[in-house]
């Protein structure tokens, strides 16, 4: 099969980047499933860090360094 015309399933299904986790974490309401969504958002930023290495802008490592304070914090004070 061509894959341009019948992608692979996994080619298909785009995946969320770090702001869309972090955004699902800061807005989970259920304290059980909060660890395991602040956990996915730290993984994707870390991915992201790691694919843009030393290409971060300034304004982007003040955005990550905020968002992971926040996970850090939202995760004390709700669980």
């Amino acid at each position: 099969m061509n894959k341009e015309i019948f992608p692979a399933p996994e080619d298909s299904v785009p995946t969320p980047n770090w702001k869309d986790l972090y955004d699902a974490a800061v807005l989970e309401p259920s304290t059980d499933k909060l660890p395991a969504r602040v956990e996915a958002a730290r993984e994707a930023i870390h991915e992201f860090r790691i694919q843009r290495g030393r290409e971060l802008s300034a304004d982007e490592r003040e955005e990550i360094d905020g968002a992971l304070r926040a996970l850090f914090t939202l995760l004390r004070r709700r669980t």
